[in-house]
């Protein structure tokens, strides 16, 4: 039968018909009979002649559907018979209409006879001429349709399969709104190869385009019946249906429903498509409904907030697995009607409407209580609507002065997942912590864009989302980015009433009492929208808080806007709250917390492309210029051109300048100092300033320079204005006036000012306060602010610096003043802090800034020691989640000291800074710098004058290395450098650099890693190599590209690098891991070979793979080497001869090989450990090693471990020992037999692990044998079964609590090895094991920690552990664990492993901390602080 769409057209073009008939040749109307209004005879000819048309095509069209379902194409001879039929039939309609045309004039019948026919023929045959609402849209057509279209981006988002990627995308190659909305269709019909027109109709509907969408709709019905001829009358459309409703405007969607009932699959199936484009764009608010109602599993819950997947994407998944657990559901019924009444109580219709067909096939009524869209108050939508038309016409920059630069005028946004925040409370450092590049490093962070701000989280309740970042980073353009993105529609993520912003540094705004107040923009329906909101407690009104770091003290905890963050008042409200990162610390301890976000500013390569459209108009040059400093998708180190433009040659040397001044270029990554370096260095023609100070006094000329130019007075030439101490009295006067009111106003946290309160401005007023105040209207009232905070805090440092007295007692009332950090780096750099008594800010007095890294066990200790002299820098940092991270002293140095340092260039503070720090060692692990601070500790310790003992920079920047100098007068070296990452790409010339200084020349230990770079490692070697007094190098390359050298060059740098390591004359050990995929066979063979000839080199470890024929070499001719360690092995080995003198030896690792093992210990005697990988025969290592004190070793078959462990009973010289079980057939009960007896007569091992998964039938042997042990120091056991012989499992934790010799466990609890458990869901599993861990293993521990005085490390791991989990009888559980930690008499760290840091241990844990560590000092006052790990 004919589908519904086909009968639509047919009827549509048959009225077409009607239409065009009533048109005479001439133009003249048809003539209708005056009496009856029926129709004359010539109307009925000239319908007869068009149907007659119609026939023909639809027989023709009838015929060709036969030819391509019915016919095959056989040959030749079948097509031409084909040809003739169709040729016959066409001929035979052409006599069939000439004869229709014939009798049509005298006979009523023919005319109906032809209706009939039409109708019957439309219900067989479809007939398409034009586009319908199922065709893929034409590119042309969906162009000249939606001309009118303003914001193309948010409808792009809702055509299924774009992305916010692809809208990035087209933004940034796209000039102008034509070719972006060519780009965005384009695009579109390329993802998405089943686009229909529907898809365009319900993004219109979505989007509440009603003119655009009814208009493609009645081109859709004229393009049915005409094919295309725009002359052809529009109909009314039947699709979509716009109803009246009692909001301003509703669209409602009714999609053709399939006639599918009864079977729930089918009836889901025939909307799933409708479905996943509706749901995307409510994806979060629909997803949380589900979980509620217990419909969906957690896991696909947290699935949907994953980043970097699409909405669509996550929309698909989630109706997958609804259709899963409809088909596993018992009644697939009930489960598909549960999940329409979700549905059906959605804000969207068009998942409404679906939900109601379905609930009709189904044969259901609609719910009685449905959630209703709540119509909004006239007065409601008539301010709202004012508001949006405000936000649309306010520029997203509200001053024009500095330029306007960059695409958006701010830069990136990093996402911080909520983390413990007790630390950045208490820490002065997030001062202008703006970060840039990698430097957004931790595994919390992410890059977010902006329209992921307002993305829900998994909480119900409203979002509470902070954003900070340094001064000038664009915290207001973001906001007004948002205002503007609220006015041109619905966000992305949610649906806001009203959106209102709120300077906070707007007196009104920050002593607002009631909500009124907050309408900034006074309208008479105000009392009643604020009422309406306060009556929803502030449900679908959003208000935006900028500048939380300008309220006092006292408003941060008393006024209406800290109510409203902390939902004491409008408990339903989403808030945004902006602040400087200093003052921002108390907003992120929020238990209500819904994002953190950081704008982190432009990227170094952002800042490039910003410097060249900023200084090139020509959008084209600009971008020719782009393209020739671009490689690989990245920009060159050294940007030329051949352009004789002077803008691009500027813009070119600006860019190579800031190469060079890292230092400067470290600045620019917020975009207001990036103005001002750019506007700087084009009026200094090529000069770059040195300090944020210099910067500002230059830039503050520059606005006296350009105000004098728009309105010359007082005969001044502006080009002799070269300083601000020496303007002209004219001049000076007024800036007197503003510095004064500056200073006196920032102290009172005044930045918005009225025309009365300048009244005293008298000079400043007559000269138009030179340029340097913008105006604004605030409650209908004119008021006065600085361009930017940072001016008034600059202009309010000059004050105090020129034309204060006693500048120093200035200095110090407002040091510890938070709103006055950035005014007092200005006075450091106008001052240079040069009087005396500066220097007692610098004087900490012994800082402990050393590592704090995990503590080694005694087994890890006892294998690394073998190896290395620094075991300890081995191991890995404390984790992120670390109690006693508070501990760290980092915290309580304020960045700002650095900061003060290097504004003011004094070297003699810098040194009074070092001296304080204890034992001259700085650890900067977990702390986040910016490049700017990265730059400010580079002259710190550049300038301090002494040797430094350790500096671990953890994740350093190129900013550090290029702030080091080789100064000869200074005598700054360095012990000991440890380098996690270098973050900004590493290549040859940088890592050149930071040899080149003095701090590094005399260097002797160096652990570093190089990620993600381009250079030639054996040229990398040489540089570290060449120190002269090296002792020790761990260096790890991975992940690089291979810089392109001659090979000629190349061959001659690796014979220099074979004859350095040969030479060298210090060098004691050497590591060198390479994982990147490049092989590099001649510089290890180099290196092979150079060692193998060295006189001083004992310990050696390659993590690399090996060449064939070097490593004979080496085992046979070195014969100093003590330690060798080979994680890989070459293709062939051929060993003869063994004169190494070889105490350690590790064998195998990730890429294990028996070859190395069976080819190589045969030949070696004497070892006193031996790390294998690959299994061995136990009595053929201890005749041959009768010193062997520790082993790792493989097990496969239970023959020997037998073997091993009968040896073992009556051994005395291994101490250490770790097996891991290869297979489950190991276990058996002669195998546990000897591990008992092992256990039992051996009284010299002290640590054993066993890494495998314990049966719990093989627990019994384990616990007897415990029993009778006393020498054991450490027992790691991976892994005991917890849901399985609980009995079992409490008896070996009680014989724990009993061995007072043992002082070192690590326990893996798990579920049982059961096949039924690996089946079982993560959510099913984590059912079972989540209780067992709280109301068993938890009051273990505690029990054997109470019992167990001696105990010194402790490690609990558990899968399957819900981190969100609750019960009330937890808590009490988890608070006596924390309560026998911090009196425990010899704890020294434990660390919980669940997967995810469980909250409940993680809150309770905060909430308890200060009463935990009272209790601490004053019951065990001599001993330090327990570690508590919780990851």
């Amino acid at each position: 039968m004919i589908d519904i769409s086909q009968w639509r057209a047919s009827i549509g073009l048959w009225n077409y018909c009607q239409a065009t008939s009533s048109r005479q040749a001439n133009g003249r109307p048809s003539k209708v009979d005056s009496k009856s209004g029926s129709i004359t005879s010539e109307e009925k000819a000239s319908k007869l002649s068009a149907a007659s048309s119609l026939i023909v095509s639809f027989l023709v069209s009838l015929l060709k559907y036969v030819k391509l379902h019915f016919i095959p194409p056989t040959g030749k001879q079948t097509n031409c018979i084909i040809r003739s039929t169709v040729t016959v039939t066409i001929h035979w309609l052409q006599s069939l209409v000439l004869f229709i045309a014939t009798i049509g004039s005298s006979s009523d019948m023919s005319y109906y006879l032809v209706l009939l026919l039409l109708l019957l023929l439309s219900g067989d045959v479809e007939l398409n001429p034009g586009p319908m609402i199922d065709d893929q849209p034409d590119i042309f057509l969906l162009l000249q349709w939606l001309e009118p279209l303003v914001d193309w981006q948010t409808f792009g988002l809702l055509l299924p399969g774009i992305t916010q990627q692809d809208i990035t995308t087209i933004e940034d190659f796209e000039i102008d709104k034509e070719q972006s909305k060519k780009g965005l269709f384009s695009k579109w019909l390329k993802k998405n190869p089943t686009a229909t027109w529907r898809d365009v109709l319900n993004a219109l509907t979505e989007r509440e385009e009603i003119n655009l969408l009814q208009t493609i709709n009645d081109q859709l019905q004229v393009h049915q019946c005409t094919g295309g001829d725009n002359d052809a009358p529009t109909s009314i459309s039947t699709l979509p249906v716009v109803s009246n409703v009692s909001s301003p405007v509703s669209i409602t969607n009714k999609p053709v429903t399939s006639t599918t009932s009864g079977n729930p699959k089918d009836i889901l199936q025939s909307h799933s498509y409708k479905l996943v484009h509706a749901i995307s764009v409510n994806l979060y608010n629909v997803t949380n409904a589900l979980y509620a109602k217990d419909l969906i599993p957690q896991q696909t819950k947290e699935e949907v907030l994953v980043s970097g997947v699409t909405n669509n994407e996550k929309s698909s998944k989630l109706m997958n697995v609804i259709e899963k657990q409809l088909e596993s559901s018992i009644n697939p019924e009930q489960y598909l009607i549960d999940i329409c009444h979700v549905f059906i109580n959605q804000k969207n219709h068009t998942i409404r409407d679906i939900a109601t067909s379905v609930l009709h096939q189904l044969g259901q009524s609609i719910p009685d209580k449905v959630v209703s869209i709540s119509s909004i108050p006239d007065d409601v939508q008539g301010y709202a609507d004012n508001m949006r038309q405000h936000y649309k016409h306010q520029p997203i920059v509200a001053t024009d002065w500095p330029p306007r630069i960059g695409k958006d005028y701010f830069g990136r946004l990093a996402l911080v997942e909520k983390q413990d925040s007790s630390t950045q409370a208490e820490s002065a450092w997030h001062m202008l912590r703006g970060q840039v590049d990698k430097t957004v490093k931790l595994t919390e962070n992410r890059e977010i864009s902006v329209e992921d701000v307002l993305q829900p989280t998994d909480s119900s309740l409203s979002l509470k989302v902070v954003i900070d970042g340094p001064p000038g980073i664009g915290k207001t353009t973001l906001c007004r980015k948002l205002l503007n993105m609220w006015s041109n529609g619905p966000l992305l993520h949610q649906q806001y009433d009203l959106v209102l912003y709120c300077p906070l540094r707007d007196r009104k705004i920050a002593t607002a009492t009631i909500l009124a107040d907050l309408f900034v923009y006074r309208r008479y329906e105000v009392p009643m929208v604020a009422e309406w909101f306060e009556k929803r407690n502030g449900e679908g009104l959003l208000i935006i808080f900028d500048g939380w770091d300008e309220l006092t003290e006292q408003l941060r905890q008393t006024s209406l806007a800290a109510s409203i963050i902390h939902r004491k008042q409008l408990d339903q409200c989403s808030v945004i709250v902006t602040s400087r990162s200093y003052a921002s610390s108390s907003l992120l301890k929020m238990d209500t917390l819904s994002r953190h976000v950081q704008i982190i500013g432009f990227s170094k390569e952002e800042i490039s492309t910003v410097i060249i459209q900023t200084l090139q108009k020509d959008t084209k040059l600009a971008q020719e210029l782009i393209d020739e400093n671009t490689a690989y998708k990245h920009y060159k180190s050294h940007f030329t051109t051949n352009q004789s433009s002077k803008d691009s040659q500027l813009a070119v040397k600006l860019i190579n300048d800031l190469e060079i001044r890292s230092d400067v270029q470290s600045l620019c990554y917020i975009p207001l100092v990036c103005s001002m370096v750019i506007l700087v260095y084009c009026k200094e023609k090529g000069h770059l300033p040195t300090t944020l100070t210099q910067l500002y006094e230059n830039f503050i000329l520059q606005a006296i320079r350009r105000y004098l130019e728009i309105k010359p007075k007082h005969d001044i030439d502006q080009y002799t204005l070269d300083s601000l101490s020496s303007l002209p009295l004219q001049l000076d006067k007024p800036l007197q006036e503003m510095c004064q009111l500056a200073y006196t106003n920032l102290a009172n946290t005044r930045m918005a000012f009225s025309a009365h309160q300048l009244q005293s401005l008298s000079e400043a007023f007559k000269e138009d306060y030179l340029g340097l105040m913008t105006t604004f209207t605030e409650y209908d009232e004119k008021k006065y602010q600085f361009l930017h905070l940072s001016i008034q805090e600059f202009l309010a440092a000059w004050w105090i610096a020129k034309h204060e007295k006693k500048t120093e007692e200035v200095f110090k009332y407002h040091f510890d003043d938070d709103h006055f950090r950035m005014c007092l780096r200005f006075v450091a750099g106008l001052t240079h802090l040069k009087h005396e008594s500066y220097q007692q800010y610098f004087n900490k007095h012994q800082l402990d800034l050393q590592c704090k890294r995990k503590p080694l066990f005694g087994f890890k200790f006892c294998q690394l020691s073998c190896f290395y002299q620094n075991p300890d820098i081995i191991q890995p940092h404390l984790a992120t989640i670390t109690f006693n991270r508070i501990s760290h002293d980092f915290d309580k140095i304020p960045i700002l000291l650095l900061q003060l340092m290097y504004e003011s260039q004094n070297t003699k503070l810098c040194q009074v800074f070092a001296q304080s720090i204890n034992n001259c060692s700085l650890c900067l692990q977990m702390v986040s710098l910016s490049l700017f601070d990265w730059l400010c500790l580079s002259y710190c310790v550049n300038n301090s004058n002494m040797t430094w003992n350790h500096l671990d920079l953890c994740f350093v920047s190129q900013t550090f290395t290029v702030g080091l100098t080789n100064n000869s007068l200074l005598h700054t070296q360095c012990h000991r450098l440890e380098v996690l990452q270098n973050l900004n790409r590493p290549n040859y010339k940088s890592i050149h650099r930071i040899f080149q200084s003095s701090l590094l020349y005399n260097i002797q230990e160096c652990y570093y890693v190089l990620h993600l770079g381009c250079y030639v490692p054996c040229l990398v070697l040489l540089q570290f190599l060449n120190l002269p007094q090296l002792k020790i190098l761990h260096l790890k390359m991975s992940t690089l590209t291979i810089q392109l050298i001659d090979n000629t060059y190349y061959a001659d740098k690796c014979t220099e690098l074979e004859k350095c390591i040969e030479t060298n004359l210090t060098l004691q050990e050497l590591k060198i891991e390479y994982t990147a995929r490049i092989k590099i066979k001649s510089t290890i063979s180099s290196v092979i070979r150079g060692v193998t000839r060295n006189k001083t080199i004992t310990s050696f470890s390659l993590d690399v793979p090996l060449p064939d024929g070097v490593i004979e070499q080496l085992l046979k001719e070195n014969n100093l080497i003590q330690a060798l360690s080979l994680v890989t092995s070459p293709n062939s080995l051929n060993i003869v001869e063994v004169n190494t003198p070889l105490t350690a030896l590790e064998i195998g690792g990730w890429s294990t090989s028996k070859l190395m093992t069976s080819s190589l210990l045969q030949h070696i005697k004497g070892l006193h450990c031996l790390i294998l990988h690959e299994p061995y025969l136990p009595h053929l290592l201890f005749f041959p090693h009768p010193s062997l004190h520790t082993l790792t070793l493989p097990l496969d078959t239970a023959e020997s471990a037998i073997e091993l462990f009968t040896i073992l009973q009556t051994n005395t010289t291994l101490n250490a020992l770790s097996v891991e079980i290869k297979e489950e057939k190991v276990y058996t009960s002669s195998m546990g037999i000897s591990l008992q007896d092992m256990l039992t007569q051996n009284q010299t091992l002290k640590y054993f692990k066993i890494n495998d998964k314990i049966p719990s039938s093989f627990l019994s042997f384990l616990i007897t044998g415990l029993r009778h042990n006393t020498s054991l120091q450490q027992l790691s056991i991976s892994s005991i079964p917890l849901n399985e012989e609980i009995i079992k499992t409490k008896t070996f934790i009680n014989v724990i609590s009993q061995k007072n010799n043992l002082t070192e466990l690590s326990v893996y609890f798990r579920l049982h090895a059961d096949q039924s458990y690996n089946n079982h869901s993560w959510e099913e599993n984590a059912q079972i094991m989540t209780p067992l861990f709280y109301e068993q293993v938890l009051p273990a521990v505690t029990s054997m920690l109470q019992s167990h005085t001696t105990i010194r490390l402790l490690k609990i791991e558990c899968t399957y552990i819900d981190y969100k989990s609750y019960q009330p009888n937890w808590k009490e559980l988890v608070q006596n664990l924390y309560d026998t930690i911090f009196i425990h008499p010899s704890l020294e760290y434990i660390g919980v492993c669940a997967g995810h840091a469980p909250h409940l241990l993680v809150n309770t844990l905060k909430d308890k901390k200060k009463t935990l560590i009272d209790r601490h000092r004053k019951e065990k006052p001599h001993k330090p602080l327990p570690i508590v790990e919780i990851i």
